[in-house]
């Protein structure tokens, strides 16, 4: 049983990134849709936070030795951080523009609705895109996962497997639900290009904040850029 926990969290988590925020409405009998706009926002950003504390909690010890020992030695651990960043953000761009230029009819539904809901909700979608994901989906995707490996054994073959199913599951999940065609799977190429490189990163520095800080940077950049210019 002791060697099913990883998994058995890993799981709880996932579902809890995915319907957390409706066990409050089902548990009370409430209609989100009766909700107005800015009543919905508050409740998001709520449930955000209370699922972030909970995620912290369970990995509290970990999470404060990773952020103590990263930012302690920032310029040499940001480095590290940047060249598997940059390795995966190279692949990730190439392969946006060959899916652009070659499949016509493929759409990054996901971007669309991340756009849109910048328009909408800014300030909520800045903590959203730069904070909440970046600290929960490095969590699950890549330290949660790679806690399931670590059961299993620590030889190069688990590390690689590791690797590729942190990158697919972080890839798939992003599409999934958006793709309205089978052409739209092709945009798990570029996410996946970012996931394998954050699940390298992560093996190779065994501190979560050097996955967080990437994705929090990248997300930041690409709403920034966003808001100002209409780029991304």
């Amino acid at each position: 049983m002791q060697k099913m926990k990883p998994l058995i969290i890993f799981i709880l988590l996932l579902l809890g990134m995915a319907f957390f925020p409706y066990i409050p409405l089902y548990l009370l009998h409430l209609n989100i849709s009766e909700f107005s706009q800015t009543t919905k926002i508050i409740y998001n950003f709520i449930c955000d936070i209370i699922f972030m504390i909970g995620v912290f909690l369970l990995y509290r010890k970990e999470t404060i030795k990773d952020f103590k020992a990263y930012f302690k030695h920032f310029g040499t651990n940001f480095e590290i951080s940047f060249k598997y960043y940059f390795i995966g953000l190279i692949i990730m761009i190439v392969s946006n523009l060959v899916i652009t230029l070659f499949f016509k009819d493929a759409n990054a539904n996901n971007e669309e609705t991340i756009r849109t809901l910048i328009n909408l909700y800014p300030l909520y979608m800045m903590f959203s895109v730069s904070i909440y994901a970046p600290f929960i989906e490095e969590t699950i995707f890549r330290k949660s996962i790679k806690d399931i490996f670590k059961v299993l054994g620590n030889n190069k073959i688990f590390k690689y497997f590791y690797i590729a199913v942190s990158g697919i599951i972080f890839a798939f999940l992003h599409v999934i639900g958006m793709a309205t065609g089978y052409l739209d799977y092709l945009f798990v190429l570029p996410y996946l290009a970012l996931g394998i490189a954050f699940a390298a990163l992560y093996d190779k520095t065994d501190n979560i904040f050097s996955t967080i800080v990437m994705h929090s940077m990248h997300n930041t950049v690409a709403i920034i850029l966003y808001l100002v210019a209409g780029v991304v």
